[in-house]
């Protein structure tokens, strides 16, 4: 092994177990404002979103009526084309076929081959069952772009089909280009095992010949070929950034005017190849988000660069003619923060762009750096992140300030033993940080179990233990960006506190069918509509100061799945 490659192994693992952030620094974003964009949404689409910026509080995702928005969700990774096996390229086609015709009516067969089963028009009604208006669709490069320059309009359509199910039942979708470890093309190597690697096609994953081989067991990350390939994209090798831009592009051409979609998650768990934190980050990842958003959007923060090349970060990008100025970017730190709790770039401004969100993924005590050294802690022992839960959040809360973001979950979740440590906990502190949340996995074939479902091996049911915690009483909408509001999964108990002027637009709060306490509804004048399912949908006008809007305590109903 190269001098090269072992150095950068230590480095890298060194700085995810020491590095101890950047401060967070604190300071006034000043944004340009793009032109105007308000306008109502076509017929039979759902409400456009945006990040809401209001004198003294911390920007959020909002409606088209300034209210704050709330997102309860799920991520399918369905839609993902993961390597096939450990000792060959994924040269076959994709595990479940992406011609959109295959679920018109019907629902492919389940694959072992796949971790994941099929995403149906089925799932969708599971996920509003539960009460969930939001899903994060993960996409991979190598479906949308298998050759450079070539995009899948077959793959497109499958996509848009998603989206289409998801309107037709009130949820929104987050496109997320997704990756894990890079590429299912990273070469096979001692401890490789594909079935576990997604992203980036073949012509983009530039690994030089560094050897390939897992240093740490089961961290797939933690892999030299992977360090290269990320790297390569980090400095545009064969102008593969670019055409990653360009791929962004495509899709949003596609979903330029479509409400349903919320906007557009980058790039997932990013990784800094050969490179640390926070030079990672404020040089390399941020500059990039920011010619992601100048090509999209057309703002032109940065300065005019040539492409195909390195790109500094003070480089920004051509306008490629797309304007889409209504939909938002999610803005995803670097892999290290996600295991560490703790920032690990400066809290600065990435774009003039408003319609900007910082998601986070929470995995404290499952992948935060003491789970990953011990996987087998008792996680109720844990003693970092040093704040606990909370950590997390009010780091994050303070970095998407700095960046005049809102803040989003993009991913959380456990093993389903934990639940009522972990999963309780997390849910407890998205609550009192107003923050929304999209839970990983929404089902899974086996592997992992972290499914909202138990695989199909065990009956493929719902698990009532995640039933009782993701299926609560929550706001989906309010005008008042500062409620309090707590839901008590062991009795069905709910409570909210809020205020408003009269004349403002109403709180509304979703009810399960699980939960069958009596509502109480306090300073505001209270409507009630109950859906087929049972749920119930409580929407409160306010009639001019505090309000309030309760749910009693009654016994709840839940699977008997394990």
């Amino acid at each position: 092994m190269t001098a090269r490659v072992i150095i950068g192994v230590v480095i890298v693992l060194v700085a995810a177990a020491t590095y101890p952030g950047a401060v967070v620094v604190s300071m006034a974003v000043r944004l340009t404002p793009p032109p105007a964009t308000a306008s109502p949404a076509p017929s039979g689409q759902l409400p456009w979103l945006h990040v809401e910026h209001r004198q003294g509080i911390a920007p959020y995702i909002a409606d088209d009526q300034g209210r704050l928005v709330l997102l309860h969700g799920a991520v399918p990774a369905s839609l993902l084309d993961f390597g096939k096996d450990a000792g060959s390229p994924p040269s076959s086609p994709p595990v479940y076929p992406i011609d959109p015709a295959a679920y018109e009516g019907s629902c492919p067969d389940t694959s072992s081959a796949s971790r994941y089963p099929p995403l149906c028009q089925s799932d969708l009604a599971q996920m509003a069952a539960l009460g969930f208006n939001s899903l994060r669709l993960p996409l991979s490069w190598s479906l949308l772009e298998p050759n450079r320059d070539r995009f899948s309009e077959l793959y497109l359509a499958r996509i848009a089909q998603v989206v289409d199910w998801a309107r037709a039942l009130g949820i929104y979708v987050i496109i997320d280009m997704h990756q894990n470890a890079y590429s299912p093309y990273i070469s096979p190597g001692d401890g490789v095992n594909l079935a576990y690697h997604s992203g980036a096609p073949a012509w983009a994953t530039l690994t030089d010949g560094v050897p390939s081989k897992v240093y740490l067991k089961d961290q797939r990350e933690a892999n030299p070929a992977v360090f290269e390939a990320f790297s390569n994209f980090w400095y545009n090798r064969n102008g593969i950034q670019d055409a990653y831009i360009a791929a962004l592009g495509f899709l949003a051409k596609r979903f330029k005017d479509d409400s349903t979609v919320i906007g557009y998650s980058i790039f997932n768990e990013p990784q800094p190849g050969w490179n640390l934190p926070p030079g990672f980050e404020d040089l390399l990842l941020f500059p990039f988000y920011r010619r992601v958003i100048d090509a999209i959007t057309g703002v032109h923060d940065g300065l005019p660069c040539p492409t195909g090349i390195f790109m500094p970060a003070f480089c920004g990008y051509a306008d490629l003619g797309i304007h889409d100025l209504r939909h938002l970017f999610f803005l995803e730190p670097g892999l290290l923060r996600q295991i560490t709790d703790f920032p690990t770039h400066l809290g600065l401004p990435v774009s003039s762009y408003r319609n900007l969100v910082f998601d986070i993924h929470a995995y404290t005590h499952g992948y935060t750096i003491e789970a990953l050294l011990n996987p087998k802690a008792d996680p109720s022992q844990a003693t970092y992140p040093w704040g606990g839960y909370e950590q997390t959040y009010v780091l994050g809360a303070r970095e998407a300030k700095a960046m005049g973001a809102a803040l989003f979950v993009s991913e959380f979740g456990d093993d389903p033993k934990h639940d009522s440590v972990i999963l309780a906990n997390e849910l407890l502190q998205q609550e009192k940080h107003l923050v929304g949340f999209a839970f990983w996995a929404w089902k899974e074939n086996g592997g992992g179990t972290w499914g909202v479902y138990a695989p199909a091996k065990i009956g493929g049911c719902l698990r009532a233990a995640r039933e009782r915690l993701l299926a609560r009483v929550y706001p989906r909408a309010s005008g008042d960006p500062a409620l309090n509001y707590h839901y008590d999964p062991d009795t069905g108990g709910f409570t909210l506190t809020a205020n408003g002027r009269a004349g403002d637009p109403p709180t509304i709060v979703f009810i399960p069918p699980e939960v069958q306490g009596p509502v109480a509804v306090s300073g505001a004048a209270p409507e009630k509509v109950t859906g087929a399912d049972g749920s119930r949908v409580v929407t409160a006008s306010p009639s001019g100061g505090p309000f309030s809007i309760a749910v009693a305590p009654a016994p709840l109903a839940f699977s008997d799945c394990g």
